[in-house]
């Protein structure tokens, strides 16, 4: 009779608490894997990370997961947004001017002597101009153009894999 009476006021709100913790992150989040080392020195080849779902409130600086089309058919990207809709942005040397201003310094590993530039344009309405801070080896907005805003997996938020590296994206 103990027993039972243990069960339900503790297994019960277990289950419970469980149940609510998987929803919330399959309704709210999913995961992602960064593959390859396009994102040195802030993301690593093999990290996963927690992905929002449907975040819209994307700004300069966020880091997004995104699928685009090539050759070989679809493929996740993880990048960093640099320009938003109605931004005007222009590469020179590889470092990113938006709207005139050259962009933060995040730790971009940039190699003047391998760099690319773009000339200046706005980003169109419902696109997002990504790029890797690892920029000699990034495959981004640079080659593949604005990506548009609806292919977008989400805003990654948190590296909860491997152990060593766990911590808050900011």
């Amino acid at each position: 009779m103990l027993a039972r009476h243990l069960a339900q006021w503790v297994m019960l709100p277990l289950v419970f608490v469980l149940v609510a913790v998987i929803l919330l992150f399959y309704v709210f989040f999913t995961s992602a894997v960064v593959d390859g080392e396009s994102m040195l020195p802030t993301l690593h080849n093999g990290d996963y990370l927690l992905v929002t779902h449907g975040d819209s409130s994307l700004k300069r600086g966020d880091i997004v997961v995104t699928k685009v089309v090539e050759n070989t058919g679809p493929v996740e990207l993880v990048k960093r947004v640099i320009a938003v809709p109605g931004d005007t942005i222009e590469i020179r040397q590889d470092v990113a001017y938006v709207n005139g201003q050259a962009e933060p310094a995040r730790g971009q590993l940039v190699l003047p002597r391998y760099s690319v530039n773009v000339a200046s344009f706005t980003v169109p309405q419902g696109s997002i101009y990504v790029m890797g801070d690892n920029r000699p080896i990034s495959e981004d907005s640079r080659y593949l153009g604005p990506v548009p805003a609806a292919g977008l997996k989400g805003k990654a938020v948190f590296v909860f894999a491997p152990v060593n590296r766990i911590r808050v994206l900011p």
